[in-house]
């Protein structure tokens, strides 16, 4: 068993502050840190806050040019320089071998597994199988053409950096790099515009090579419980233990209140949200109906597919908000963003499934939405532990809900008279397991009907019919 050290905090609770306040004692004893981030933005930050510290740092990533691996590579070798900041991205196209004898420190979970999909109208698909072979719905390369699909592969990156010319799409060139990896690609059946997808399930296995590689490995999160990333680190031979960069426990003390958009039982979907409503989409209907109850500048996070990037009166931030710590001023969140997986990437859960003996789903699903709605949430002013104003969240449906409150969140009152407003029709008569157990709950405390109603979305006339066979009983 491999060790993987995790910090695990609410966002902004001072995880990195924790590393860069040990940082001077680690460089003197002689330790060498690298420390590798999501984005560019957080790595500026991260910059900027070394600097303030005092810490002497190299920072290497995209922006240094083409020559970024190498440089990369050069400075790991050489070992000129004791703390390096760079991306996620780059250190995972570096000779693995050389993170030995450096401590590596990864801000935020990594991704480790994706689903591309590519539908492929009739030009470009026949490009493609020119060059492969189709065998009960998979793709292989022909054997005598390999050279010439790496020379494709090559030519379209040489192109993608404007020192050649390739006339290989990028979702031909990405499914040619699949195969010549040995990933397993599949090609759907023609639909009626003949059409056909093609399909993989990518996993960055080079994360768990380089884990494995650093004399000490770090990950600081605010959640690891379910995701993508400890499935498959447990599917490597990793075990968990608590890191020395994780900052001491502060309660959030912000009196939180969460409006669900969807009644309980229900499920937040694109579908759903871009349903036509009269003259309006549904997701229209439900910002109106949040904003109508907003009483400050709200953020607003959601995807591309909504087109809600010019809405008016609110902050709209990209659904990939983390690093971002310039909104402690907001007291309220509308969390619009789906998460669920399309069909084609319930058929790589499946494979996933089959391939290791696991359940992939909730990983998927804790990856893909309810962890980004934790850190959109947390933008607030949440993050600021002498804040003394109530905080309002308006999130998508009950898993959401669920996920806050068994994080970080227990305490938060779940008010579901929004969700009312919503014009999707639901039968309140009928109820599956968990809420039902959730209004016997409410019943033996003796909770009004109206207020059970509100916070469940169930129908007054069930909720009177369950008071009597508790009375009964």
């Amino acid at each position: 068993m491999k060790t993987i050290n995790i910090s695990i905090a609410p966002p902004g609770a001072g995880k990195t502050e924790a590393l860069l306040s040990k940082l001077p004692a680690l460089l003197d004893a002689g330790k060498r840190i690298i420390l590798a981030l999501p984005t560019l933005v957080l790595s500026d930050s991260i910059a900027r806050r070394a600097c303030e510290a005092g810490v002497t740092y190299r920072t290497i990533d995209q922006r240094c040019g083409e020559a970024v691996v190498l440089t990369l590579e050069k400075a790991l070798r050489e070992k000129a320089d004791s703390f390096i900041i760079c991306t996620q991205e780059s250190i995972r196209k570096v000779q693995h071998k050389l993170f030995s004898g450096w401590v590596l420190v990864v801000d935020e979970l990594p991704k480790v597994v994706d689903y591309p999909d590519y539908g492929l109208k009739p030009m470009e698909l026949e490009r493609v199988l020119h060059f492969t072979d189709e065998l009960d719905g998979q793709l292989w390369i022909k054997d005598d053409l390999k050279e010439a699909v790496r020379e494709q592969v090559s030519t379209n990156r040489a192109d993608a950096r404007g020192t050649a010319c390739s006339t290989l799409g990028r979702s031909a060139a990405h499914i040619f790099r699949l195969l010549l990896s040995k990933i397993d690609v599949f090609i759907d059946q023609p639909q009626p515009d003949s059409v056909r997808h093609i399909r993989a399930v990518e996993e960055f296995t080079d994360w768990w090579e380089i884990f494995s590689s650093a004399i000490e490995c770090h990950v600081l999160a605010a959640s690891i419980q379910n995701s993508e990333f400890e499935v498959f680190a447990t599917v490597h031979g990793f075990h968990f233990k608590r890191s020395e960069f994780t900052p001491e426990g502060n309660p959030i003390n912000s009196v939180v209140t969460i409006f669900p958009v969807v009644q309980t039982g229900q499920k937040f979907s694109k579908g759903m949200m871009l349903a036509p409503h009269g003259d309006k989409r549904l997701i229209d209907i439900v910002l109106k109906n949040i904003l109508e109850r907003t009483m400050s500048l709200p953020l607003l996070f959601a995807n591309k597919w909504a087109n809600l990037q010019f809405t008016r009166d609110v902050e709209y931030i990209p659904k990939d908000c983390r690093g971002l710590n310039n909104y402690t001023h907001a007291t309220e969140a509308i969390v619009l963003f789906g998460g669920n997986p399309s069909p084609s990437d319930s058929n790589g859960i499946k494979y996933l499934s089959a391939k290791y003996g696991k359940d992939f789903e909730e990983a998927f699903i804790t990856t893909r939405f309810l962890e980004p709605s934790l850190q959109a949430v947390t933008r607030t002013a949440v993050r600021c532990y002498d804040n003394t104003k109530d905080l309002h969240f308006y999130v998508q449906d009950h898993r959401v809900v669920d996920y806050l409150r068994s994080t970080y969140f227990p305490d938060a009152t779940v008010d579901w008279s929004l969700a009312s407003t919503v014009p999707i029709k639901r039968d309140g008569r009928k109820l599956d397991e968990k809420t039902e157990e959730e209004v016997k709950r409410l019943i033996s405390l003796g909770t009004s009907t109206c207020q059970i109603q509100r916070e469940t979305g169930v129908s007054r006339p069930k909720i009177t019919k369950m008071k009597k066979m508790h009375k009964a009983a």
